[in-house]
């Protein structure tokens, strides 16, 4: 199924596997976002090589542990690329129901400030399209680090889940009252738009 979305992204979606799996693909030129030369695309065409010191250490952890799972294949990862460079990235995760889960989202640590912005608009749009396209509501999107769990020193844990919580904050995404079951114990925030 393919579909052009309110936001201006044509999401491709396929199922496969005992389980209906949705395997998510996007690719799509951001000149109309205000980004000449720059293109958003799923992990399923692209997946995202993230390394160096020019990333938040945890962006870069968390979209490196959803590479060595099926998150590459899904497209459970977005990442806005500028020729052979990575500008911005977001992993993202799609329960049974509900809406769609931000694991991180953010902007290499050298992109100006009305690049980042613009990036990371984006890429909540193609969040919200990919939604829709799941027949899930576009209106809400939630946000967690539980993934951070399995990183193995616990002051690094703790000091890469507080980054993770400023840049939701910085994205306007809140405490989700009442709190899913599916995180007992972990810090969970949520955006309506």
């Amino acid at each position: 199924m393919s579909r052009s979305a309110r936001f201006g992204f044509t999401i491709h979606v396929s199922t496969s596997g005992p389980e209906g799996d949705a395997k998510v693909s996007v690719e799509v030129p951001l000149a109309a976002f205000g980004l000449p030369g720059m293109t958003l695309r799923s992990s399923r065409n692209r997946a995202p090589n993230i390394e160096g010191t020019r990333w938040p250490e945890e962006l870069a952890w968390t979209i490196k542990d959803r590479l060595r799972g099926t998150g590459a294949r899904k497209g459970r990862i977005l990442a806005i690329w500028q020729r052979d460079q990575i500008v911005a990235a977001c992993c993202w995760h799609l329960h049974e129901t509900g809406p769609l889960v931000v694991f991180d989202l953010g902007c290499r640590t050298d992109v100006g400030k009305a690049v980042a912005d613009k990036a990371r608009t984006a890429l909540l749009l193609c969040l919200r399209d990919i939604a829709d396209t799941l027949g899930r509501s576009s209106d809400e999107l939630r946000w967690t680090n539980s993934p951070l769990d399995h990183m193995p020193d616990s002051a690094e844990r703790k000091r890469a889940k507080g980054a993770v919580r400023a840049r939701a904050r910085d994205l306007k995404f809140g405490p989700l009252r009442p709190r899913p079951k599916w995180v007992r114990n972990a810090w969970v925030a949520v955006r309506r738009f």
